[in-house]
């Protein structure tokens, strides 16, 4: 054997360990190379593994694509849901709005939004501020028949959406001065998408921003459908007997915020239902009834919510304290004209709310939410 050839054999397995990403037919210890008229021995192919990309915010709506939306240096870009609390209004409604987002999430709504500081270009609103700069892109998978029932949606007050050629079927619309905005409406294969962007832009420039979304959407894996849980009826709720029982509320009549209408078609209430979420209200069927209004929402699957964002440390008017007695945890309070219970029980939260004159009914309310508790377990 030569020095050239001892060499060679001394080094095939550092060649081999060095080239592991390319199989060399033949890279035994003892052999340069395959011999002379030998068949070749089988090698492993080499595959490539794609990586899963997921449908979320970082996907639809990147906050470069938002700025470029805009018009704006992504620098000047914010999101709203990230501005500190102390820089927002208490309300008696934060519960119930950390509830419905949590409705909307588990029923699979992708909510990306940025805003971006008042510029003076926004329109006005009744108290006289201006609407912040915003972009917008909500994404529902597995909502074809939702899509197909609500769009285009007549019942929105606009009546001004148009077909567009935009993923399989789309709508759009770029509305008058006083809501300065352009929004869309977008199926894209099995996938639901909502854009808008305010101020109003041109409908071309609006278009192509839309374009964008869509191609990202086209490129997101698969979500699995899943089944909602059972819905349970505001009836099966409270009777009659338990609101004149509680809060003296006679003759009540109740509306169930989840049943199809002019306020429940979109995106939306649609994946708030798919979530399970039931809102119900309730008021005397006499006008001149004292008895005021009472509102009960239901969430299942609401525990991790529920323990991530507890009603004590919401950004709330209302005064909590603990209540012990009623579920696995639960908190009450009033705050001007509205007494809340927020009750959570093997992982149902139940949020009941009683608003008179001149304040709600606390321990009426503790009773309606005991009521539409186990009313709720019973029938679900």
């Amino acid at each position: 054997m030569t020095l050239a050839a001892s060499a060679l054999v001394r080094s095939a397995p550092l060649i081999c360990a060095l080239t592991a990403a390319v199989t060399l037919a033949g890279c035994t210890q003892g052999s340069g190379g395959s011999s002379p008229g030998a068949s070749p021995e089988p090698t492993a192919s080499a595959t490539t593994t794609s990586l899963p990309v997921a449908l979320d915010c970082g996907l639809v709506l990147p906050v470069d694509r938002a700025a470029a939306a805009l018009g704006l240096p992504t620098n000047s870009l914010f999101d709203q849901a990230t501005r500190a609390t102390a820089e927002q209004q208490p309300s008696s409604g934060a519960t119930q709005i950390i509830v419905q987002d949590a409705a909307d999430a588990l029923g699979g709504l992708v909510d990306c939004s940025w805003s971006a500081p008042d510029n003076g270009t926004g329109a006005l609103t009744d108290d006289g501020s201006r609407m912040l700069p915003r972009v917008s892109v909500r994404v529902l998978p597995n909502a074809v028949e939702g899509f197909t029932a609500s769009e285009p949606d007549s019942d929105d007050g606009l009546r001004g959406l148009h077909p567009v050629d935009l993923g399989d079927t789309a709508y759009v619309a770029c509305h008058p001065p006083e809501h300065d905005s352009c929004r869309a409406e977008i199926l894209v294969g099995t996938t639901w998408v909502n854009a808008t962007v305010s101020p109003q832009p041109t409908e071309e420039s609006f278009v192509t921003f839309a374009r964008t979304v869509v191609a990202a959407v086209q490129t997101a894996d698969a979500v699995p459908a899943t089944t909602p849980p059972p819905r349970v009826g505001c009836d099966a709720l409270l009777a009659a007997a338990d609101l004149a029982d509680a809060v003296g509320m006679a003759d009540s009549r109740s509306t169930d915020y989840g049943v199809p209408g002019p306020y429940t078609s979109g995106i939306q209430p649609i994946a708030e239902s798919r979530a399970g979420l039931l809102h119900c209200g309730w008021l005397s069927g006499d006008a001149g009834a004292l008895s005021g209004g009472v509102s009960v929402t239901v969430l299942p699957g609401a525990a991790s919510v529920w323990h991530a964002s507890p009603p004590n440390k919401a950004n709330s008017s209302i005064r909590f304290e603990a209540v012990t007695g009623l579920g696995d945890e639960a908190f009450a309070g009033c705050g001007g004209d509205t007494c809340e219970v927020d009750v959570l029980s093997g992982g149902v939260w139940v949020l009941v709310q009683h608003d008179a004159q001149p304040t709600g009914n606390l321990d009426g309310a503790k009773t309606l939410a005991a009521s539409a508790l186990a009313n709720y377990l019973a029938n679900r």
